[in-house]
């Protein structure tokens, strides 16, 4: 929901003397940055102040008024910096923001394993857009072997989780309800949630090895199919790497950021 401002509010250069409630930077430049309309200059002054007092979401969100313009000038190799360095102190925000650069390459060389990779971090912290981003990936083999069962069942967790985005041409089929469910509830764990997109990955790369035919020579294949192959064997392999440590710690508190979501399919 958002807030409309009343009066000038406190400023983050005030005299904390003089202030009689205890004041919370990153409440106050997400407050400003929900407001009806938004003070994007004044939310990311509050930011600047959490990142001093060491508050990785604070940090995340100067890197997103950084990415996108908003009350200030436009970076986005600088942005990148900011979202890379809060994603590895942990911040869902930070995680959030990152795969969204590293799958469209704004400020740096696009890598989709590594944005997947981030999206499956932040949605092992219960945020519900990269929840939804993750989902997408895997529907259309972004980053990864297309593993829809599961993208439908991340589908649903972004929904459980508040995210009100849509996959407009994804339906569950009535074969497939009890599947989605059970997995969607396993994937409510964040201490699974890396390990079983993993494990789904690793399952995949071999079903698309062993459903090559036995006794073929592998000097029988056409070159596309030898390609594709290798490709999947490729994909596999690099998600595997790019996921590992990247649970981090396990925020269970909704996201708080409003950043848009780039991939929409």
């Amino acid at each position: 929901m958002n807030h409309q401002p009343q009066g000038p509010g406190p400023s983050p250069h005030a005299d904390p003397m003089a202030v009689q409630q205890p004041i919370h930077p990153l409440s106050q430049g997400l407050a400003l940055f929900r407001a009806t309309p938004p003070d994007y200059r004044r939310a990311a002054e509050w930011f600047r102040a959490a990142v001093q007092v060491g508050d990785r979401d604070g940090l995340a969100m100067l890197g997103l008024c950084q990415l996108e313009g908003l009350g200030m000038p436009a970076d986005a190799a600088q942005a990148r910096v900011l979202l890379e360095r809060a994603a590895t102190l942990g911040s869902a925000i930070g995680q959030f923001q990152l795969g969204r650069v590293l799958m469209t390459g704004r400020g740096g060389p696009a890598d989709e394993a590594g944005g997947l990779a981030a999206y499956v971090a932040a949605a092992a912290q219960a945020h519900a857009e990269a929840t939804f981003n993750l989902a997408n990936c895997l529907n259309a083999g972004v980053g990864c072997l297309p593993d829809r069962l599961a993208a439908k069942a991340l589908y649903l967790r972004s929904r459980t989780l508040g995210c009100v985005l849509r996959a407009p041409n994804v339906r569950v089929r009535q074969a497939e309800l009890k599947a989605v469910r059970t997995l969607a509830l396993r994937f409510a764990d964040p201490k699974r949630l890396v390990f079983l997109v993993q494990e789904r990955q690793q399952e995949l790369a071999l079903a698309h090895a062993v459903a090559q035919p036995r006794g073929r020579a592998a000097t029988g294949l056409t070159p596309p199919r030898r390609r594709t192959l290798r490709h999947a064997g490729r994909l596999a392999a690099g998600v595997v790497a790019a996921m590992a440590g990247t649970l981090g710690q396990y925020l269970r508190r909704p996201s708080p950021d409003a950043g848009p979501t780039t991939i929409n399919f």
